[in-house]
């Protein structure tokens, strides 16, 4: 009779810690870590790179939702680009920041780039504006409902709804 309550006692035991293990795994799937002012960076070899921060961070898995976000990156060809979002996700394995609210592209260039949504690849050097894409070049504007860039801002294309305003200056 003891051999058996103890028996039963043990598989009890054993039910309990596997459940425990599973509960505190499925737990850890959503597992939010809030950063203050959260910064990265990263210099590549081919002379490129960026710097991205933020007022806030909740950092998931393999992704970090960011919040009021500025970074700056310089590109192969040597361009300084500036970047704010009132909202973005950089997805960690992909190397890409998804933004959105108020976005702006700029450069020492005097080129500007506005719009609601973009998804910038850092390792290819693509970024996919839509809704609400505004260029402005001086006084010229050039308006879209998607734009990319490629190469360093030598490479533009503009697609659906394109209206321009341009001004020889």
């Amino acid at each position: 009779m003891l051999i058996r309550l103890v028996d039963s006692l043990v598989k009890l035991i054993v039910i309990y810690t596997i459940l425990s293990f599973y509960s505190l795994s499925l737990g850890n799937a959503d597992l939010e870590i809030e950063i203050d002012k959260p910064k990265f960076s990263e210099k590549g070899l081919d002379n490129r790179l960026y710097e991205i921060k933020a007022d806030r961070g909740i950092q998931r898995e393999n992704s970090l939702e960011l919040f009021i976000v500025e970074g700056k990156l310089r590109s192969a060809a040597g361009i300084w680009v500036y970047l704010n979002a009132k909202k973005g996700n950089f997805d960690q394995i992909k190397n890409e920041i998804e933004l959105s609210g108020e976005i702006t592209f700029y450069t020492d260039e005097n080129d500007r780039f506005y719009s609601d949504y973009a998804l910038f690849s850092i390792d290819s050097d693509l970024i996919k504006f839509n809704k609400n894409v505004k260029h402005v070049k001086g006084s010229s504007i050039i308006t879209s409902d998607e734009s990319r860039i490629k190469n360093s801002f030598e490479h533009i294309i503009y697609e659906g709804n394109v209206s321009t305003l341009y001004i020889l200056e």
